[in-house]
C-alpha cells in the first residue's frame, strides 16, 4: 500500500467520448478527502450488503467469505462503452463461424480438437431435422468475453484486447449488478458531495442482456410462448448461487421461468417438459451452463439425457452446438493467415487490433506474429518472455504461465509438456492488463493506494452490453482465485 498526499478533486467529464483525464486518480482523490471514521462506515457498509446479496466465496474450510468489492468503480465513457459493445459483436460473429468451419475443414478440426463422445453427440444434434424436413441449425451465443482495456489512457483502443471466450455458463449475470448496487448505493453518494456533477449509472444489467438473446432466438425460431429453463445442476457446492437469483430476476420481469437440472427435464409428444411439485411447465427455450461432454458422460452413466438433447437438436438451446468451441485456439483460427479468406474484412480488422497472436503447441512450422515462417518450438523457447502458456479448453485462470514471471527451464518444461500432447496447450502472445491504483483502507481508516491487475468480462446482446469487472494484485485475474470485484459504471 502507497500513501499519497491528498488529490484536489478534478471535473469529470467526456471529451469526444473519451475520459479527459484520468478519471481513477479524480475518484482516489475524492475517496481520500473523507474523514476517517466515514471511509471505515463505508468500507464496513460495502463487504456487509456483499455478504448478505450473496456475493462470496467459500474458504478452505467451507465457510462462506465475502468477496471483496474494491471501493472505487471503473468508468466508461460513452463512445467508449459503444465501441467495446460493437468489437463484441463482431467477435461473436466470427465465433459463430467456428462450428460449420470445424465441420468442413479437417485442419480446424485439428486446432479445435473434440473428443470421441463429443464427435458423436455433434454428429448425432447438428443433424437433427424438424418436422418439416428442414436441418435445423439455429446457431445461438451468450457467453462472456474476457478482455483488458485502459479507459484512462489516450492509447485505450490499443490497449483493448480479449483473451478468451466463455461461450457456456458464463459467470458474473449476477455478480455484476449486485456489485454495481453496492458500489452506487454506498460509494457513489459520499462521492459526489465534494463532486456533484459525477453522474454515474451502471451499464445494462447482464441478465437483461441474456433476456434479450433468449427474445431474440425465440423470435428467430417463431414461438408463440416463452418459457424459460435455466439449466444446471443443483445442489452444487461452492460461492454464488446465480442460477436461483437469476430466475428471480426473470419472474420479476414477467417471464416464466425455471431453475432445471438437465436430468429433470423430458420429452412428451414432443415438447419438452418440467415437472415441479407434480405440475408440468412446457419449456421453449434452455439456457445451458453444460458442455456436451458433460452431458454424453453422464448419459453413458445411465442417465436420461434425452430432454437436453432434444433441445440442443431442435436450436431451443442457448447456447448452440457453437457454444462447444471454447477453445483458445479458436485464437489461432483468427490470427493464422490461411483462414482470413473465411472472415469478413471487419472481423479481420478487429482480430488485427484486439485479438492476441495464438498458436497451438505442437511440433512443426507456422508463421510468428509478423507473418514470417518459423519452426514452432525452437522460436517458442527463445520468445519466452513476449509469451504466454494456457491450457485449451480450461477456465478459471488455472494453469497460465507468463515467460516473463517464470524461468528458462520451467517455460522450457512446459513447452514440451504441451508438445508431447498436441492440442491441449496454446501459446500467446504477451498483453499488458490494465494496472490501476485503487484505495485501501486499513483499520484505522487512513487510505492508500494499492496497484491492481484489471479485467473487464463482458456480454453482449444487438442492443446492450453488460460489464463484470475483476481486479488482482496477480496478473492473472479470477474471481475464482479469491480476486476481487470493481463497479464498472457508465458517466453520464
Amino acid at each position: 500500500m502507497i500513501p499519497r498526499h491528498m488529490a484536489k478533486p478534478g471535473s469529470p467529464f467526456l471529451r469526444g467520448g473519451n475520459l479527459r483525464d484520468s478519471l481513477g486518480t479524480t475518484l482516489n482523490g475524492l475517496l481520500q478527502q473523507l474523514p476517517p471514521e466515514e471511509l471505515q462506515r463505508i468500507k464496513r457498509a460495502v463487504r456487509d450488503a456483499g455478504l448478505a446479496r450473496g456475493v462470496v466465496y467459500e474458504d478452505d474450510a467451507g465457510n462462506p467469505q465475502p468477496t471483496p468489492i474494491l471501493l472505487r468503480p471503473r468508468v466508461l465513457g460513452g463512445n467508449q462503452r459503444n465501441y467495446l459493445h460493437h468489437a463484441c459483436r463482431v467477435m461473436e460473429g466470427a465465433w459463430l463461424k467456428l462450428h460449420r468451419l470445424w465441420q468442413d475443414d479437417s485442419e480446424v478440426r485439428r486446432l479445435l480438437p473434440m473428443s470421441p463422445r463429443e464427435v458423436r453427440w455433434l454428429a448425432e444434434l447438428g443433424a437433427h431435422a424438424g418436422p418439416d424436413g428442414v436441418e435445423k441449425r439455429a446457431e445461438v451465443l451468450f457467453g462472456r468475453w474476457d478482455a483488458t482495456s485502459d479507459f484512462g489512457s489516450k492509447d485505450w483502443l490499443k490497449s483493448t484486447q480479449f483473451f478468451e471466450y466463455n461461450p457456456i455458463g458464463a459467470g458474473g449475470t449476477y455478480l455484476a449488478p449486485t456489485v454495481d448496487s453496492i458500489v452506487l448505493d454506498h460509494v457513489v453518494p459520499a462521492l459526489r458531495r465534494n463532486a456533484p456533477t459525477l453522474l454515474l449509472e451502471s451499464n445494462d444489467d447482464p441478465r437483461r442482456v441474456m433476456l434479450e438473446v433468449f427474445a431474440d432466438h425465440a423470435r428467430s425460431l417463431r414461438l408463440r410462448r416463452f418459457h424459460v429453463a435455466l439449466c444446471q445442476y443443483k445442489g452444487l457446492a461452492g460461492g454464488v448461487e446465480e442460477f436461483p437469483a437469476n430466475v428471480e430476476y426473470f419472474r420479476a420481469q414477467g417471464v416464466a421461468c425455471w431453475h432445471v437440472d438437465p436430468r429433470e427435464l423430458r420429452v412428451k409428444d414432443g415438447e419438452l417438459l418440467y415437472t415441479e411439485k407434480g405440475a408440468d411447465h412446457p419449456i421453449d427455450v434452455v439456457y445451458r451452463d453444460h458442455e456436451i461432454a458433460d452431458l454424453a458422460q453422464q448419459e453413458e452413466a445411465g442417465v436420461d439425457m434425452s430432454g437436453i438433447k432434444h433441445a440442443l437438436a431442435t436450436g431451443r438451446c442457448v447456447s448452440s452446438l457453437a457454444g462447444e468451441f471454447d477453445h483458445k485456439s479458436a485464437f489461432e483460427v483468427f490470427t493464422d493467415g490461411r483462414f482470413a479468406g473465411h472472415f469478413t474484412s471487419e472481423e479481420r480488422r478487429t482480430f488485427k487490433a484486439h485479438v492476441p497472436w495464438t498458436r497451438t503447441v505442437a511440433d512443426g512450422r507456422t508463421s510468428d506474429p509478423k507473418g514470417a515462417p518459423i519452426d514452432f518450438l525452437p522460436w517458442l523457447i527463445a520468445q519466452r518472455e513476449a509469451l504466454l502458456l494456457k491450457p485449451n479448453r480450461s477456465y478459471g485462470g488455472s494453469g497460465i504461465l507468463i515467460g516473463r514471471e517464470c524461468s528458462e527451464r520451467a517455460w522450457q518444461l512446459a513447452v514440451e509438456r504441451g508438445a508431447k500432447d498436441p492440442g491441449t496447450w496454446v501459446a500467446q502472445a504477451y498483453r499488458p492488463v490494465a494496472e490501476k491504483d485503487f484505495p485501501v483502507i486499513d483499520e484505522e481508516g487512513n487510505v492508500g493506494l494499492a496497484e491492481y491487475f484489471n479485467v473487464l468480462g463482458l456480454y453482449a446482446s444487438e442492443q446492450r452490453l453488460g460489464v463484470l469487472g475483476r481486479a488482482s494484485r496477480r496478473r492473472v485475474v479470477n474471481v475464482a482465485q479469491k480476486g476481487g470485484l470493481v463497479s464498472v459504471l457508465r458517466l453520464l
